[in-house]
């Protein structure tokens, strides 16, 4: 220290040490201040390469000629923001709403026009259709096949769950005057037998089904039924059942339909006015080896179903198929008689001029093998003809020389 209490510093320490201390701050202060500059530099880089233009390429000679479609269009310059931003900006933009997708409305396929509704006459031909449930799907196919027919009327009386068996529910047979005087039917289809394969009960005796004294009975009561019928003098025509799912069932309606077919034939006519008719339909309802199926042929020769789930009922297609064998005789019986004493046209009753016969020279049969009947051993087309021609034969004269069609080769 000196005399004035300050700190004297050697001199050699004064001058070489200080360099020595300020060189090392600087460095220290360059190696902190190094990443700003670094960060500094690179963003310097990065707006330096946004805000340079495009490099120019270079033009070729096609370019030349034909000019560069790019350089029409000038190029637009799209600096792309950081990716926080655009996160940010996924983030902010709210999503775009799909506009609902309006379905198209499906053209309209006008309906059909409905058939024309044909009124029956008042004289129409009534046909009264009775009997059990099958008997009431024959009347709809009939009501169906004779929809357009303005003469002839189908009258459904069947009760579904009738029979010959239980009478003491419904007796066809006191039934039915009632309903031939109110309904005044020209022709009676009656379908029956589904129901009846049951006991049959009378005066406290029960008779199982298909015993014989169980089809003596049946059949009485069958014949009653006919002959209160005939007393109308209206034709009957009686249809036979057709076969079921149940063995046991077809086997009845079997049995059921030999009565029915042979009390028919037995009923006697009233003056010749009534008669009764047997229509069976069993083949119709069968495959090819004679057993139940539930589908066959309709009537339009189309392969369709013709029964129910159950095995018993008809489909619309079944309902027709009866209809197509009842319609045949139906239209037989509604045919008008010939009248005995029907008018006659005055020119009619006039002889016709017969035709003049012309003298023809007529051959009878031959057999090609019968030779030996023929009076002379000269064959036909042998003989010459004897009748005039009215032109002379043309004969077969050679071809003058040195003509196109003579092919005559000269003599050495």
């Amino acid at each position: 220290m000196d005399m004035h209490g300050q700190t004297i510093l050697p001199r050699a320490f004064s001058g070489k040490t200080c360099r020595i201390v300020l060189a090392v701050l600087c460095i220290l202060s360059v190696l902190l201040s190094m990443p700003e500059i670094a960060q500094a530099q690179e963003t310097t880089i990065q707006l330096a390469q946004q805000q340079q233009p495009p490099q120019q390429k270079r033009r070729t000679l096609f370019d030349m000629l034909f000019g560069n479609s790019r350089e029409r269009q000038p190029q637009q310059n799209t600096v792309r923001p950081p990716a926080q931003q655009q996160q940010q900006q996924r983030r902010t933009t709210t999503p775009v709403k799909k506009k609902p997708v309006v379905a198209k409305p499906k053209p309209v396929i006008a309906a059909p026009p409905p058939a024309p509704v044909i009124v029956k006459n008042p004289d129409a031909a009534k046909i009264l259709v009775i009997g059990d449930f099958i008997a009431g799907g024959l009347a709809e196919g009939l009501t169906e096949t004779f929809a357009e027919a303005a003469d002839l009327q189908v009258i459904n009386r069947s009760n579904g769950s009738s029979g010959f068996v239980r009478q003491d529910y419904y007796n066809w047979s006191k039934e039915l005057p009632a309903i031939l005087a109110e309904q005044k039917p020209t022709v009676i289809v009656m379908m029956i037998g589904a129901n009846d394969r049951q006991t049959l009960t009378q005066k406290s005796i029960s008779l199982a089904p298909d015993t014989d004294e169980w089809k003596k009975l049946y059949q009485a009561r069958v014949d009653e039924f006919l002959q209160v019928s005939a007393k109308s003098g209206i034709p009957v025509i009686w249809v036979g059942q057709p076969p079921y799912q149940s063995a046991a069932l077809s086997q009845t309606m079997l049995s059921l339909n030999t009565i029915y077919k042979q009390a028919v034939e037995q009923t006697p006519a009233k003056d010749g006015t009534a008669k009764a008719v047997f229509v069976d339909v069993w083949d119709g309802f069968v495959d090819d080896k004679g057993g139940f199926t539930q589908t066959g042929v309709d009537v339009n020769g189309q392969t369709v179903r013709l029964r129910g789930n159950d095995g018993i009922n008809m489909t619309a297609a079944g309902k027709l198929k009866l209809a197509f064998y009842v319609e045949k005789p139906l239209r037989q019986l509604l045919k008008p008689a010939p009248s005995e004493t029907a008018p006659t046209d005055n020119k009619s009753n006039e002889p016709m001029a017969m035709p003049v016969q012309k003298e023809i020279t007529r051959i009878g049969p031959m057999k090609l093998n019968d030779l030996d009947q023929s009076s002379d051993d000269v064959l036909l087309g042998d003989t010459t003809s004897t009748a005039k021609t009215s032109a002379p034969r043309a004969e077969n004269k050679p071809a003058p020389l040195g003509r196109a069609d003579n092919f005559h080769w000269p003599r050495p």
